[in-house]
């Protein structure tokens, strides 16, 4: 980067930002100087004043209105932070110097801006209010939290779909994935393919995670297996979702449903670091989710042994009727004391057989519990299945939605009503 700028081009370039940018500053403020290394590169809308709400930024979210047809880019002859403004494509780029005096209200100095990285984002791109991935962008792990695109803490409470029968394929559809989103504020779809399903069907994942995208939630294709998996027939599958994924923010990879008697030391984690591996070597950065021993239910273990990669996150699951918090919380406590991510990718009100009677105190305690630590959350499962865990009763069901209460057993009832409660609260964090 170079180190050299006349003052008075400083002075010229300080008025533009103020004019066309606000940095990751405090929400609802006017800001002059660029947050977290420096706003721009995030490319924003192509027409328009400021951009679109929530992407080129409007007062009240971090920005200030001006007259930007390049969106966070800006019209301006320099982008602060990601090329140039003749392309405002957010891809890096460093930045011709910017005296350290111009500061950042979210810590470090503008000279840090720009310098290759992917390019800072914009208050007004995290706070949009469209869609969950226009507003958290790429995700990733710090201090064992789950963080947006501009480094706030975020969790997404949402479901999980059903490839064991027709039952919960018939919902392996954009239409239904649309509806998950609007009418049921799904904001996470988890996506099991049976192994014995792939690659010959995995078309039918493809299609949802086509839909998620296209939708804006994020997706987490999961090989679904229990007990013993077979790394050499997982890793393909992975390849091929990191090398026609991995360049989007909406994927997040989990790929071991429930390992059941299996070490983590032994098996457990070699298996991960495997397919990691071959993930990395195509996708650096998105997000990765560990399975852990006992049917997922020993995540602490893992938490106190880690995957040594970043974004690497340990998945719990449980049964509320089988599974009180008492006696599980210790293990997942273990993993926030020692700054790990706890991802909830499968969990029931009932009983761990997806039968019996719904446990509601329990599987409020179990809210309550992963609500307060930011835990996200999918629960078990789109289907039709006359089992308690099936969200949807057995006859007269849409397979594309929207689904009135009608058409929703006790536990979808009661499950999309708290998916309901949570969505504001992810779509403000």
């Amino acid at each position: 980067m170079t180190r050299f700028v006349h003052k008075t081009a400083l002075l010229f370039l300080t008025m533009l930002l103020v004019l066309s940018v606000g940095g990751c500053g405090s929400d609802g403020a006017t800001s002059t100087t660029a947050g977290k290394g420096g706003a721009g590169g995030a490319g924003g809308a192509k027409t328009g004043t400021g951009g679109t709400p929530g992407v080129g930024g409007t007062v009240g979210s971090g920005g200030v209105t001006g007259t930007s047809t390049q969106g966070m880019g800006g019209s301006t002859p320099v982008s602060f932070g990601g090329g140039t403004a003749i392309d405002a494509s957010g891809a890096g780029g460093a930045i011709t110097e910017i005296d350290a005096s111009v500061s950042s209200p979210e810590g470090g100095t503008a000279t840090e801006a720009g310098g290759g990285e992917a390019g800072a984002v914009s208050p007004g791109q995290c706070d949009a209010t469209t869609t969950p991935v226009a507003r958290h962008g790429k995700l990733r792990i710090e201090n064992g939290k789950l963080v947006n695109q501009c480094g706030r803490p975020v969790s997404f409470t949402s479901m999980s779909m059903y490839d064991w029968s027709q039952q919960g394929r018939q919902f392996y559809n954009a239409t239904a994935v649309r509806n998950l989103f609007t009418d049921k504020k799904c904001t996470t779809l988890r996506i099991p393919l049976l192994a014995g399903n792939y690659p010959g069907q995995y078309n039918r994942m493809k299609t949802v995670m086509d839909a998620c995208i296209a939708t804006g939630i994020y997706c987490i294709p999961n090989w679904h297996v229990i007990g013993n998996s077979d790394v050499n027939r997982a890793r393909p599958f992975y390849e091929q979702l990191a090398r026609e994924y991995g360049d989007t923010p909406n994927i997040i990879y989990e790929p071991w449903n429930e390992p059941k008697g299996q070490s983590w030391t032994g098996v457990i984690k070699p298996y991960m670091e495997d397919i990691l591996r071959a993930i990395r070597a195509i996708d650096p950065d998105n997000v990765f989710l560990a399975g852990t021993r006992q049917w997922c239910q020993q995540p602490g273990e893992a938490c106190s042994s880690p995957i040594n990669d970043p974004n690497v996150g340990y998945v719990f699951h449980f049964y509320a009727a089988s599974h009180s918090i008492g006696g599980f919380r210790r293990s997942i406590d273990t993993c926030l004391t020692a700054k790990k991510l706890v991802w909830t990718t499968e969990y029931g009100g009932c009983a761990a057989n997806g039968s019996g009677a719904l446990n509601v105190p329990s599987v409020n305690a179990w809210w309550a519990y992963m609500d307060e630590n930011l835990i996200s959350s999918n629960a078990w499962a789109l289907e039709t299945n006359a089992e308690t865990s099936s969200v949807f009763r057995t006859s007269g069901v849409s397979s594309t939605g929207p689904w009135p209460d009608s058409q929703l057993t006790d536990w979808g009832r009661l499950v999309f009503a708290q998916i309901a409660k949570n969505y504001p609260i992810t779509m403000s964090q």
